[in-house]
């Protein structure tokens, strides 16, 4: 709803400031800026996505943004891997979706009774007099109308109008008694609603107000809709040769006499309370009638098309506009690669000190180099650079602020295969020992030598894996409450990121290592994004636990 709320926002912006334009003008542009607001989310979901280079350097500069529930808009498909999924605990984010069906079911029901209701009094009327009728036909004559249907109800306080080519117009009680100059005011201000089409639009507008019920600009953009939508059928019937002031009085004895009754929204009516009828909104409309300078053109064939034009060449970029694709976020079952315990038993020492290669150089001669007070996670191998039997040594140059702090780091010499991402994940969860100066702790930046070799594999996985169960019997797995956005790299990737995460027991996602790469800038966007997930903890006997699941982020390019 973010381009449908900019949509309106606009509109309410800039529409007012339009006073020099007829009404019927902005009626036009108040209908165009509502109905593109109300198909904006469809339009959204139905467009491919188009993502300029400009928008996703805007979008880099937002915090980023989540998304509560399964489903998210983002660049990739992420899939989170695990045997099984527990009931999402309620939620007032869970409830948000059943309270909106809920509250524009209940709003949808309610129109549709008020048009049962209109169709019952409309059964119940009766016709009217033979010279009320034959200037109810003039009037419909003079607007290249239909013989309008006219009946009057003594169970109304206004005069009601509805339908497309042939008017039906419900006349209130009292009607008996007007004068013939109100009756032909009354006429052709409701038939010049039926030959601008304003009931369809009314009624399509109370539909979109009713489904984004919880949008206050929906209804306040209703209503302008029906205050200008007033004031163009009161131009049309000045435009018929009705004078101002006198109009303008039958107008306020309408209105006096219908103080209790404020119609029905499946139709329009002269002196609606919500349509611009009372208060400082009739004084407007008496003052538009009585001022000669007011601009009282009606909406040309060319005005029409160009303000459909334009409606059509904004709502379809800015529905497909984008700082990313789109996501499903799904939850499925999968198991974790098995660790060779053979192996991990002959390479494990009495002291069970992890096999490490690491070596931190300083880059400035005489100081102290930082050194490794936690070794959270060791540097693991992804399965392509496994089978491929790949070895060697990652170079990173990382700044290491005075509380020992990794708070910048880049690789100066890779390995590839998904190893240089790896020896960051492992390196930014790590605490140091900060560096020092004569004593002193600074921040420096320093290169960090990262081995990896084939002998040391096993042994760091399985102490990755310590401390941590695999989703399975006896385990309710976690459940995404948070989904963050997953941006696409600016030179576009396609394929998919397998991570191995640690879920930490208060639902906090820790990348261990990346399982399956797709190259530096889609890993670093994967890992990124998926470590401002959150997760419902895993539990065990009732007590949240850390649980250990693969996490899959595609990219669609």
């Amino acid at each position: 709803m973010i381009k449908g709320t900019i949509v309106l926002l606009a509109a309410h912006l800039l529409i007012p400031l339009l006073r020099k334009r007829s009404a019927a003008e902005r009626h036009a542009l108040w209908t165009a800026s509502l109905a593109m607001a109300a198909v904006l989310p469809l339009l959204t979901w139905l467009l491919p996505a188009w993502e300029p280079a400009w928008a996703q350097r805007v979008a880099e500069t937002w915090p980023t943004a989540f998304n509560t529930g399964s489903t998210a808009v983002s660049a990739g498909d992420i899939v989170v891997r695990a045997t099984g999924i527990e009931s999402s605990p309620w939620t007032i984010a869970g409830a948000l979706p059943w309270l909106w069906a809920t509250g524009a079911v209940v709003l949808l029901f309610t129109l549709a009774m008020q048009a049962m209701q209109l169709k019952r009094l409309a059964s119940t009327g009766v016709a009217v007099d033979a010279p009320h009728a034959a200037i109810a036909r003039q009037i419909a004559d003079s607007l290249g109308l239909a013989t309008p249907r006219v009946t009057r109800c003594d169970r109304i306080g206004i005069p009601l109008a509805w339908g497309i080519r042939r008017a039906h117009v419900l006349l209130p009680r009292g009607s008996r008694d007007w004068p013939e100059e109100r009756v032909w005011a009354v006429f052709a201000h409701e038939m010049a609603h039926i030959s601008r089409g304003d009931w369809i639009v009314h009624l399509l507008a109370e539909i979109v107000c009713r489904m984004y019920w919880f949008h206050p600009l929906f209804w306040t953009a209703r209503n302008r809709l029906s205050r200008d939508s007033e004031r163009a059928a009161d131009d049309i019937v000045i435009g018929l040769g009705a004078s101002g002031p006198e109009y303008a009085s039958h107008l306020i004895e309408i209105v006096r006499a219908a103080r209790s009754d404020g119609g029905l929204a499946a139709t329009v009516a002269m002196a609606r309370s919500s349509g611009f009828g009372r208060g400082s909104g009739l004084e407007r409309r008496i003052a538009a009638l009585l001022s000669a300078l007011v601009n009282r053109a009606r909406l040309s064939r060319g005005q029409a098309i160009t303000i459909l034009a334009g409606t059509c060449v904004i709502a379809g970029p800015l529905a497909a506009l984008s700082a990313g694709g789109r996501s499903n976020i799904e939850i499925r079952t999968s198991n974790l690669p098995p660790i060779d315990d053979t192996v991990v038993r002959d390479l494990v020492r009495d002291d069970t000190e992890p096999v490490r290669d690491i070596r931190i150089l300083s880059a400035i001669e005489g100081d102290r180099a930082p050194s490794v007070a936690e070794y959270t996670t060791p540097p693991l191998y992804s399965d392509e650079a496994r089978r491929s039997g790949i070895e060697g040594t990652v170079v990173v140059q990382a700044h290491i602020d005075a509380a020992g702090r990794v708070d910048a780091a880049r690789i100066t010499t890779g390995l590839g295969f998904g190893l240089d991402q790896n020896a960051l994940v492992a390196l930014r969860q790590w605490r140091f020992r900060p560096g020092t100066r004569h004593g002193i702790a600074r921040a420096m930046d320093v290169d960090v030598e990262i081995g990896f070799t084939l002998r040391s594999d096993s042994i760091n996985a399985q102490i990755a894996n310590d401390m941590v169960s695999l989703v399975g019997p006896g385990v309710t797995p976690p459940q995404a409450v948070r989904v963050a956005y997953v941006r696409t790299p600016r030179a576009g990737a396609t394929g998919t990121v397998v991570l191995d995460v640690v879920l930490l027991e208060n639902g906090t996602p820790r990348i261990v290592r990346i399982l399956r790469s797709l190259g530096t800038a889609a890993d670093e966007m994967a890992v990124r994004a998926f470590e401002q997930w959150r997760f419902s903890p895993a539990q065990k006997d009732g007590r949240p636990i850390k649980v250990r699941m693969n996490a899959e982020v595609r990219f669609h390019g």
